[in-house]
């Protein structure tokens, strides 16, 4: 566990009082240690230490002592989200902004940074980046979601960073996990696809329906894909390939593309 773990499920979100940089409920957990209470607390970048305030009393904590955190959700953290999610993205965007400056380094900044990046994937894919570029800058990959992982690299395709985008396919294939490295398979037949590399984009995505053939969450998308580019390339090969889908994956939304050729 890290400082940057979550909070725990079932605390309640509490309203922050004004002038707070976080919330009332907050605890925070020594490295082995119990966790303590703490009426408030803030990140100093300056000294990498995070200042408790508890009954009057001040106690500055370095970071690397820190094992993690766990704050009440701030009071306007969901409202942002339905905003954006009604198409109100500027208001959205504007309280999640807020969020990650008041709570800078204390759980709420990075989970307002993912949804800032699901929010600028559409409008701005270059601030996308710098959102998600400043997220994986606090956090260690491995404790970053698989699905914070993909939006990344959605980002980074959008903003035209093909070759940062590349190397990171490249670096997950080769060390991730198979699920990840299974994404990222594809991930790197859309990049080759975007760049009009079709035959190497049709090898990373046969590679993901043999390779990772019992990484079944991602088997749709590769089958459905890999048939698109055979299709591109006038291979008859391709419905092979849709039938395979509809059969094996039958309720899957690439089936029902798939279906449509057959």
């Amino acid at each position: 566990m890290t400082v940057w773990r979550t909070i725990a499920t079932g605390l309640a979100a509490l309203a922050m009082a004004a002038g707070d940089s976080n919330a009332a409920n907050i605890l925070y957990y020594k490295t082995g240690g119990e966790p303590q209470k703490a009426d408030r607390i803030t990140y100093k970048p300056s000294t990498q230490e995070y200042v408790v305030e508890f009954e009057g009393t001040i106690i500055p904590i370095a970071k690397a002592r820190v094992d993690h955190l766990e704050i009440d959700k701030p009071a306007d953290f969901d409202k942002a989200v339905q905003a954006i999610g009604a198409g109100q993205a500027d208001a959205g965007i504007a309280a999640l902004e807020t969020i990650v400056t008041k709570y800078n380094m204390l759980v709420w900044d990075n989970a307002a940074r993912e949804v800032l990046g699901r929010a600028y994937l559409k409008k701005d894919p270059k601030k996308a980046v710098e959102v998600l570029d400043a997220l994986f800058a606090n956090l260690p990959k491995t404790e970053i979601q698989p699905e914070t992982h993909l939006l990344y690299w959605q980002c980074l395709l959008a903003a035209g960073r093909g070759a940062t985008l590349k190397k990171e396919l490249d670096d997950v294939i080769a060390t991730g996990t198979r699920d990840m490295a299974a994404a990222a398979q594809i991930m790197r037949g859309d990049v080759n696809k975007s760049a009009g590399l079709k035959e190497d984009a049709l090898l990373d995505y046969l590679r993901t329906v043999i390779l990772f053939e019992n990484v079944r969450a991602v088997q749709p998308e590769a089958l459905f894909k890999a048939s698109q580019m055979l299709d591109e390339l006038r291979d008859p090969r391709a419905d092979e390939l849709r039938k395979k889908l509809v059969q094996e994956y039958p309720k899957s939304e690439f089936a029902q593309q798939a279906g449509a050729r057959l």
